[in-house]
């Protein structure tokens, strides 16, 4: 995958909110990780890759972190849309004309992909409206201290968490 310079940790750096004080606590994503967008490989995804793009940065902090483990010698590189695709049909989630395709990946597609290739469960955290994301927090804080793992949040604010178990 011929992959133009990728912005890494885009997360430092950003401000608090102007309301920063009323906050008691504050969680991020711990570890690096490089940040998947469309086009990023050349290849035009508008419109329809964002939940490759979220399944390839999930892939690359993981990568980076089993990197760092001395124990670990093969991991997998962060696959390419190609690839995903070819994946989600070999695993018999998706049938051959998946291949080639334009369709959408969600957070069951993320799920199982990142279970084949990294050999790392995934939790998917239900949030159903905005107002429920309020009472989620608790959780989604843990996850953060316990695993430290970026999160994938996708539409209306359906919620999904993604934790790294390290064994």
């Amino acid at each position: 995958m011929d992959v133009q310079e990728l912005l890494t940790d885009v997360h430092h750096g950003l401000a608090l909110p102007e309301d920063h004080a009323s906050l008691s606590t504050s969680c991020i994503v711990t570890g690096s990780y490089k940040y998947y967008h469309y086009g990023c490989d050349k290849f035009d995804d508008r419109g329809w890759g964002c939940g490759y793009r979220t399944l390839q940065t999930l892939c690359s902090w993981i990568r980076l972190q089993k990197l760092k483990d001395k124990d670990e010698k093969n991991v997998n590189k962060v696959p390419s849309l190609p690839v995903i695709q070819q994946g989600l049909v070999a695993m018999g989630d998706k049938p051959d004309t998946f291949i080639g395709s334009r369709n959408w990946i969600g957070s069951f597609e993320v799920c199982i992909t990142i279970d084949h290739l990294y050999d790392v469960p995934c939790k998917i955290m239900h949030i159903n409206s905005g107002r429920e994301l309020q009472s989620k927090i608790p959780a989604l804080m843990e996850h953060f201290q316990q695993f430290g793992s970026p999160v994938m949040m996708g539409p209306t604010f359906l919620g999904y968490a993604y934790q790294f178990h390290s064994s």
